[in-house]
C-alpha cells in the first residue's frame, strides 16, 4: 500500500502498487458506507476505459468497496486518453524518444506528469484534474505569473504553457533546482531565509479572482478537527475540544487586509533557484492573513522537530532563517498571530494527516501535537 487517504466517518481511499504477472501495477480502493457501494461501483464502471488485460473495475461485496486498476478512475476521467496525449506533447516538445513519468497519484483528485526530454532534462509538467477544474487552474496560474518580472530576484512561479483536452491538462513551466525541504544544515537556513523572501512577495501581488477565502482555520473547521480527534483517541478527546476552544477564544481578527496566500506552504513546495525560490503546486492559493502560511511553516518545522528530524537549535535557526527572510520584504505578521496560527495549524494539518494517513507513529504522538500547540498559543514556545 502506497497512499491511504481516510475521513473519518466518511470514506476511506487506497492506493495499493501491486505485482501482477511481469508488472506493477497501481490498484485504487475506495471504501463505501452501509449502501452506497453499489451506486460507486456503477459510476466507476461508467467510467471505465474498455480494454483487453485486467479488469477494469472490481466490486469488493464484503467489504462494501470498489477497486480500479489504473489508469481507471471514476472522477479523472480518459486518463488513458489523456496519458496518450502527454506522450504526444512531450514528443513534440522534445522530440523523438522524450518520455512521461508520474510523479504523483491521488486517487479521484490529481495525476501529475513530468515530461522529459532523451537526456532527462525536465521539459513541463502536465497536471490531469477532474473535468474543467484545469481551466480555473490555469487562469490561477496566469493571473499570478504575468504579476512577476521575469528578473525577479525572490520569487518564480511555473508559468501555465497550454490547457489542453477540454481543459482537464494543464501544462505548466518546470522550475530546476532543489527543493528546499532537501537541504540540510546551513544550506537549509540559507533556503529558508530565501523562501522567507519568496513568501513575502508572494503576499504582495494581487490574489486572482478566484481564489477563495481560507477556511481552515475558522472556528467550526476547529471545533470540528477536535471532534475528529476526540472520536479517534477518546482519551485526547477533553484536552483537544479545550484547545480548539480555547483557540477560537483568543482569536483576534487581524488588523491589515487579506493577502495572497499559497494556502498549501511547506518546504517541498519551495525550490531554491538560482538567488531565489520558486513556488511551486498554487492549487490551493486563497485569501487570507500573512501569517496562515508562516504559521504553517513554523507548524511543520516543530513537528519535524518532535518527529526527531531537527534539534531544538536546528529548529529555531530555521524559524530565525525564515522570519529574517521574510521582514527583509515585508512586515511580519505580530508574533501573538504567528503563534495562533501555528497553534491552529497543528492540530488541523498534522493531527488531521496523521488520522487521514493511518499513520500509527503520527497517530501515537497526537499528544505531543497538541501540547505543542497550547505551548504556541501560550506563548511558551522556545523555537
Amino acid at each position: 500500500m502506497v497512499q491511504t487517504n481516510y475521513r473519518f466517518g466518511k470514506h476511506l481511499r487506497l492506493l495499493y502498487r501491486l505485482r501482477i504477472g511481469r508488472r506493477w501495477r497501481w490498484v485504487s480502493a475506495s471504501a463505501f458506507p452501509d449502501g452506497a457501494a453499489e451506486e460507486g461501483f456503477r459510476g466507476a464502471t461508467q467510467a471505465a476505459a474498455r480494454r483487453a488485460g485486467l479488469r477494469a473495475v472490481v466490486r469488493g461485496t464484503h467489504l462494501g468497496a470498489v477497486f480500479c486498476t489504473f489508469p481507471n478512475d471514476p472522477r479523472l476521467v480518459r486518463l488513458t486518453a489523456l496519458l496518450r496525449e502527454a506522450h504526444a506533447l512531450a514528443r513534440r516538445m522534445g522530440g523523438p524518444g522524450s518520455q512521461v513519468r508520474i510523479v504523483r497519484y491521488k486517487p479521484e483528485t490529481t495525476l501529475v506528469l513530468q515530461l522529459v526530454e532523451p537526456s532527462g532534462r525536465c521539459l513541463s509538467y502536465a497536471k490531469i484534474y477532474r473535468p474543467a477544474r484545469g481551466e480555473t487552474a490555469g487562469r490561477l496560474h496566469a493571473s499570478l505569473a504575468r504579476q512577476l518580472r521575469p528578473d525577479d530576484p525572490h520569487l518564480r512561479l511555473p508559468a501555465p504553457l497550454a490547457c489542453v483536452a477540454g481543459g482537464q491538462m494543464l501544462l505548466l513551466e518546470a522550475i530546476e533546482g532543489r527543493r528546499i525541504g532537501a537541504l540540510q544544515g546551513r544550506e537549509a537556513e540559507v533556503g529558508l531565509e530565501r523562501l522567507g523572501a519568496s513568501l513575502a512577495t508572494f503576499h504582495s501581488l494581487e490574489p486572482p479572482v478566484e481564489a477563495p477565502r481560507f477556511t481552515r482555520c475558522d472556528a467550526a473547521c476547529l471545533t470540528e478537527a477536535a471532534s475528529v480527534l476526540a472520536r479517534a483517541r477518546p482519551s485526547l478527546g477533553a484536552e483537544a475540544e479545550a484547545l480548539a476552544g480555547e483557540l477560537v477564544r483568543r482569536f483576534e481578527p487581524p488588523p491589515d487586509r487579506p493577502v495572497c496566500l499559497h494556502g498549501d506552504m511547506h518546504t517541498g513546495n519551495g525550490i531554491l533557484a538560482g538567488s531565489g525560490v520558486g513556488l511551486i503546486d498554487l492549487d490551493k492559493v486563497s485569501l487570507g492573513p500573512a501569517a496562515i502560511d508562516l504559521g504553517r511553516l513554523l507548524c511543520l518545522l516543530r513537528y519535524k522537530r518532535l518527529g526527531g528530524l531537527l534539534t531544538a537549535a536546528d529548529e529555531r535557526a530555521r524559524v530565525a532563517s525564515l522570519l529574517a527572510g521574510y521582514a527583509g520584504r515585508r512586515p511580519l505578521p505580530s508574533s501573538h498571530a504567528l503563534r495562533w496560527y501555528a497553534a491552529a495549524a497543528l492540530l488541523t494539518e498534522p493531527a488531521m494527516q496523521a488520522l487521514r494517513r493511518l499513520d500509527p507513529e503520527a497517530i501515537a504522538r497526537l499528544d505531543l501535537l497538541l501540547a505543542e500547540a497550547r505551548r504556541f498559543l501560550e506563548g511558551h514556545s522556545d523555537a
